[in-house]
């Protein structure tokens, strides 16, 4: 199965470089300029898709509404909180000034090993092996991450090296 996986656009966090994980920051006026960005390039690129699917939070919600908005695809999202941010516990709002490895959890949060978990399980959810037709999805940093290591694009050696950048498309099938 063919995916397209899209960092979330800027976010308040993202421009203060905080920790986001479950909180509900607003995208920033570059977070928009991105998402209609990423919009163009996608349709350029597919002229259909299978579907489009975000996280339960607003950032991503907002991304994926300004791309269906954008393209011609006639898709409205789909929404999963298997596909949500880490939940950064008691780091939420802090800068992260430390590496967290894949199972180290922030006290009262979750690990990247927990986050791979809920994104295999949405991605076991979707799986289409009828189509050719890619999914795009809508995610945090974190969760991909966690889905570099799903299907197969990191290793745990290379986690503390990966970052998607803001609007970022990575395209891996599952």
């Amino acid at each position: 199965m063919k995916t397209v996986w899209i960092k979330t656009a800027q976010n308040e966090y993202d421009a203060q470089n905080l920790c986001t994980g479950w909180l509900d920051p607003e995208l920033t006026e570059q977070g928009v300029t991105e998402a209609t960005d990423v919009a163009k390039e996608l349709s350029d690129k597919y002229s259909v898709v299978a579907n489009v699917y975000c996280s339960d939070l607003r950032r991503s919600f907002n991304t994926a509404k300004i791309i269906c908005d954008n393209t011609s695809w006639n898709k409205t999202q789909q929404v999963s909180p298997f596909i949500r941010d880490r939940d950064y516990g008691n780091l939420t709002g802090k800068r992260l000034d430390t590496q967290l490895n894949w199972q180290d959890a922030p006290e009262n949060g979750e690990s990247l090993k927990d986050v791979a978990s809920r994104v295999y399980s949405f991605l076991k959810e979707i799986q289409d092996t009828e189509t050719q037709l890619p999914h795009v999805i809508i995610a945090h940093s974190d969760t991909l991450t966690a889905a570099a290591v799903v299907v197969g694009k990191l290793d745990l050696t290379e986690i503390n090296n990966f970052r998607a950048h803001t609007g970022e498309i990575l395209e891996w099938d599952f």
